[in-house]
């Protein structure tokens, strides 16, 4: 067994309170590593309190398994678990800098500004975290319940992009076989993960119209007025970078103005032309070909990520 795990298991059987935390804007990823950790924690150990907070992933707070509501004082006796996010500063509800002990696991790249202080485990080959939740509870003989199989399994599935994004293993197929006997329901599970209303597909289609290609790049900036008034939340419109790959360029980027006048950007590409170098940059990070920056008040303004995009060059040697 790896140290880091053993040292995260010490502190789960140490602590009677323990809270769950994700990053803000959870996605399917960071729901699934919540819940799923939540649910088999609570099974090993029924006499512990055990909680998730934050937002959430909304489409599936009916299905799976809801959030929890707790005070501050709760926060305050816990061990503060963080889950798919590489620090403290990007964890949803900041709370968790009261919490008196912590603990991470983690899939994304190292960056600098990013550093967490306490007992974690970090493998960013995985595809997803919920990988890593799901072979942690594996190797320490914790008991899965349905919940914890269907969040687990959302998390994997989301993160791959179906098990096709880089990263994509077959010990990732391996986890989600293992998670199957548990009662996981695929269809219903995609039915609601990926279903889209027709304001999203028409979002979809006015997004290629008006998307701008330079060079190697295919980028859009949504000003808030163009997604609410296709009645589509920040939150929705934000995470919607993968329609562009249709565009068939090596990167593509997606920029969206939020309430404050921040922007959010959204990196991808093809395997081979790393794009975390330039997330890093502007403060963000992520993986090799799925990043993330804030561009505050629209200050660079994101026509000069796009020019770092053009810069960026096939490395031959990060294709698997």
């Amino acid at each position: 067994m790896k140290p880091e795990l053993q040292e995260i298991y010490r502190l789960i059987v140490e602590n009677d309170i323990i809270t769950i935390f994700g990053h803000g804007l959870p996605d399917g990823d960071c729901y699934g590593c919540q819940i799923g950790l939540r649910e088999i924690i609570r099974s090993a150990f029924p006499n512990k309190k055990v909680y998730a907070v934050g937002s959430g992933l909304p489409s599936m707070l009916g299905r799976i398994a809801t959030m929890d509501s707790i005070d501050l004082k709760t926060i305050q006796k816990s061990l503060a678990i963080l889950v798919d996010v590489s620090c403290l500063r990007r964890v949803e509800d900041q709370r968790v800098l009261q919490a008196h002990s912590f603990a991470k696991f983690d899939h994304h790249m190292f960056n600098p500004g990013e550093e967490f202080a306490y007992p974690s485990y970090v493998d960013s080959t995985k595809v997803s975290c919920a990988e890593i939740i799901a072979e942690f509870g594996f190797e320490f003989g914790f008991t899965f319940n349905r919940a914890a199989a269907e969040a687990l399994y959302v998390g994997i599935v989301t993160d791959s992009g179906h098990y096709k994004y880089f990263g994509t293993t077959q010990e990732t197929l391996h986890v989600v076989a293992e998670l199957f006997p548990y009662g996981i329901e695929p269809k219903s599970l995609l039915a609601i993960l990926f279903n889209e209303d027709e304001a999203t597909k028409a979002f979809e289609k006015w997004m290629l119209r008006h998307a701008e290609i330079d060079g190697q790049v295919a980028s859009l900036f949504l000003k808030r007025e163009d997604y609410l008034k296709k009645h589509l939340s920040y939150e929705h419109a934000s995470n919607m970078v993968n329609v562009l790959e249709k565009l068939g360029t090596n990167i593509f980027c997606l920029f969206t103005v939020d309430e404050k006048g921040d922007v959010r950007g959204e990196l991808r590409s093809k395997i081979g032309y790393p794009v975390q170098p330039v997330a890093m940059k502007y403060g963000g990070g992520g993986h090799l070909f799925a990043a993330g920056l804030t561009l505050v008040q629209q200050k660079p303004d994101y026509h000069e990520v796009v020019n770092d995009l053009n810069k960026v060059e096939y490395v031959p040697e990060v294709h698997p």
